[in-house]
């Protein structure tokens, strides 16, 4: 009779206080553990969102840079007041760059039924400043009033640079200075903070006379 009653007691003792210590410390573990995991996680999706938004802003201004190159038009704008002889440059120092840059007239510009008194040619520019790629536009290829349009494209660039290819020859060129001719190709090179080196070769419409441009 005492024996089964010494096993009941021992039942009925329970946990000592180093085995509740240690089951603690074993949850503490695990908690610590569980949590620097779901830091991780969370830190890994927040650097993945990122980086999707970034390479979602780099293709809406590579777009928006090859819609504008593949209208370009044989058509000299102006800058600081004076006509250019060349339709296209890359010259920072004229566009206020801070590293390298793009100016041009595109077509393309709708106009529906002639409704703005405007036509259908469009100079813009491209250049960066801040290390922001900013694309520029007016709203006449003549006019030298007004304030440009500026509309940021991407952010973190920390250079830009513009080279040309010859019709014909091939031949890359990092200054356009062919008068009444334009450009086969327009190579970029973006060089960014986040997403490193971006190349990208971009087709023009070809040397297109003014008379046949509908403007």
């Amino acid at each position: 009779m005492k024996r089964g009653t010494d096993c009941i007691q021992l039942k009925a003792r329970g946990f000592t206080l180093i085995e509740v210590m240690l089951a603690m410390a074993v949850l503490a573990i695990i908690g610590m553990a569980s949590a620097s995991v779901f830091q991780q996680m969370t830190q890994a999706e927040s650097r993945s969102s990122e980086r999707h938004a970034l390479l979602a802003e780099l293709q809406f201004a590579l777009l928006i840079i090859d819609r504008d190159v593949r209208q370009l038009v044989a058509r000299n704008r102006r800058a600081e007041g004076q006509q250019e002889s060349f339709y296209i440059s890359n010259d920072s120092r004229l566009l206020e760059s801070d590293s390298g840059g793009l100016a041009f007239v595109r077509a393309g510009w709708v106009n529906p039924q002639q409704a703005l008194p405007r036509s259908e040619l469009q100079p813009v520019v491209y250049r960066v400043r801040d290390q922001v790629l900013q694309r520029l536009s007016l709203p006449f290829v003549d006019s030298v009033s007004g304030q440009p349009q500026v509309q940021a494209l991407l952010t973190g660039v920390e250079n830009f640079e513009v080279q040309f290819t010859t019709p014909g020859t091939g031949t890359q060129v990092s200054r356009w200075q062919q008068a009444e001719q334009l450009p086969e190709q327009v190579r970029i090179r973006i060089e960014h903070a986040q997403l490193g080196v971006i190349e990208r070769v971009l087709l023009t419409s070809g040397a297109q006379p003014l008379e046949l441009v509908n403007e």
